[in-house]
């Protein structure tokens, strides 16, 4: 039981690792009714593996709720009891708790970097609706950003490599992708000097 255990968790690593190129894997146990560590500093496209005990998971919540030691999702990421693996797709920081013991104080954070400089900006009240995400062959692109405008955009890979040069771009278009492997990549849009950059993420 236990050998197939670590052949099932050796095959869920080496995908993983295949998504995320060189990302690193960071490890968070649990110690009693605390996260351990409970703080780690990571870069896009890293994964967390938390193992942890089956009356412990894992929610990714809002600052203001980890700071009252609340357990309301934000949406994010949420393992079952005993934990899961993640991937770090965006440049922030995740506030986490546990499922169960939140009022506790049980709570951690992830905060990630991304070492290339590009950061995701598509939060801001610029749109830029990428779509599906993750994708596979392909990525469609729709953006009212500085409407009237002419726009250009650019394919990067995480290691900060332009992959598809500038071109011009005008309200939607769509990117094959079918020649670049799986992982994680992003789009810039410019607009004279405006930018915007959305996080995609390729998977097969």
């Amino acid at each position: 039981m236990k050998k197939n255990l670590l052949i099932i968790l050796f095959f869920l690593l080496f995908n993983l690792k295949g998504i995320t190129g060189f990302a690193t894997i960071h490890n968070i146990i649990n110690s009693g009714f605390t996260f351990s560590p409970d703080s780690v500093s990571a870069h896009l496209g890293d994964t967390v593996a938390f193992t942890l005990s089956s009356f412990h998971s894992a929610i990714e919540v809002s600052q203001a709720t980890w700071n009252i030691n609340g357990n309301t999702s934000n949406g994010g990421f949420q393992t079952p009891n005993g934990g899961g693996m993640i991937i770090l797709n965006q440049v922030k920081t995740y506030y986490y708790v546990c499922g169960i013991h939140f009022a506790s104080g049980m709570k951690g954070r992830i905060f990630v970097t991304n070492p290339t400089g590009i950061n995701d900006s598509s939060n801001n009240s610029l749109e830029l609706d990428v779509f599906p995400n993750p994708c596979s062959d392909r990525i469609h692109i729709r953006s009212d950003f500085y409407p009237g405008k002419e726009k250009a955009i650019r394919l990067f890979s995480i290691t900060g490599s332009c992959l598809i040069g500038e071109y011009r771009f005008p309200s939607d278009a769509t990117i094959f992708l079918n020649e670049f492997p799986q992982g994680i990549y992003f789009i810039e849009l410019t607009a004279d000097d405006k930018r915007i950059v959305k996080t995609i993420i390729i998977t097969r």
